[in-house]
């Protein structure tokens, strides 16, 4: 008597594929919730809204995420874990002087900022009040950011090439705000110049601008 021909699709199969699915749903809840985040605000947005908008039933985004606190969180979490790995790759930046450095980490943000366009909307609104969720938001990803910023900063000053009378707090602040400006007013700059700031020349004209003026200002003498 011949031996049975396995089963096909049994409950090895089930078994990976049901964790697939799951992860593949909080996969898509995660994209679309900082999405409406970042149209309407942590306020503006709700776990239902969220759950239209990611075509998912709305009890199955209770089963996925406890608040809209912590939605928000893992939302804005994998939004800038990038960030956290650019910032891994920075000890690269110790083979070119600071200057060389600084443009660098601008261009670097600015990409990260062209690839994510929600990530600057978000940080435009939740920065204006000192909640929980922007504290914990500055120290998790802003603050490390521009302490490498500063540390840069320092060290072109000690070797004579950046001004030393402007505060480094502040110029370390205007660099990563300038970077986020232009992804934080896209509607202005469509409505007012016909500029897409998702077209990757008007992002590579964008850095270009923001590190040839911001090298105009910081620098003791600019290079021939």
């Amino acid at each position: 008597m011949s031996a049975a021909a396995p089963r096909r699709g049994g409950k090895g199969a089930k078994s990976t594929e049901v964790p697939q699915r799951r992860a593949a749903t909080r996969e898509a809840i995660l994209e679309t919730a900082i999405d409406c985040f970042a149209r309407s605000g942590y306020e503006g947005t709700s776990m239902s809204g969220v759950a239209r908008s990611a075509g998912v039933a709305q009890p199955l985004m209770h089963y996925y995420f406890e608040s809209k606190d912590q939605l928000w969180r893992e939302a804005i979490g994998k939004a800038f874990s990038e960030l956290l790995v650019q910032q891994e790759l920075n000890h690269e930046l110790k083979e070119l002087d600071p200057v060389s450095a600084l443009q660098v980490l601008i261009r670097r943000h600015i990409s990260f900022l062209a690839r994510h366009p929600s990530v600057a909307p978000v940080l435009a609104s939740e920065s204006q009040f000192a909640t929980d969720r922007v504290r914990w938001l500055t120290d998790t990803y802003i603050a490390p950011l521009e302490r490498h910023f500063a540390k840069l900063i320092e060290l072109g000053q000690e070797a004579g090439r950046i001004r030393d009378d402007l505060p480094t707090p502040y110029v370390a602040r205007f660099l990563v705000g300038s970077a986020s400006s232009f992804f934080m007013t896209g509607a202005l700059m469509d409505r007012m110049h016909g500029i897409d700031n998702a077209d990757p020349d008007a992002v590579e004209t964008h850095a270009r601008v923001t590190i040839d003026l911001t090298l105009g200002g910081l620098l003791t003498s600019r290079p021939d």
